[in-house]
């Protein structure tokens, strides 16, 4: 008796496909993501996320952690290149309270 998901070269095809379309748009929607909150005439500028309830802290945690995912995205397709050692999930993991 199989109990649970088949280990089969179909099934770690469909995963690997899976996973690198995930990738690819995780990364994608981060820059868009970043784009908008950089975007004046969305969001006009700090102040406009503060009245929204954030503080000047988090404002700027919101801001690094997308403009470090967009720049990874940069790197992976090509875009540009890394200067410097970069930890690109250093600001993300301050989002992803208890899940890091």
């Amino acid at each position: 008796m199989s109990v649970g998901l088949d280990l089969t070269k179909s099934a770690i095809d469909a995963r690997a496909g899976s996973l690198a379309i995930a990738l690819r748009d995780a990364l994608r929607q981060c820059s868009d993501f970043c784009d908008l909150l950089n975007n004046t005439q969305v969001i006009a500028n700090d102040q406009a996320l503060i009245n929204m309830g954030y503080t000047g802290g988090e404002v700027t945690t919101l801001r690094a952690a997308f403009t470090d995912a967009k720049a990874l995205r940069n790197v992976a397709t090509a875009a540009q290149t890394v200067p410097s050692l970069n930890n690109f999930l250093f600001n993300l993991q301050k989002l992803m309270g208890t899940s890091v």
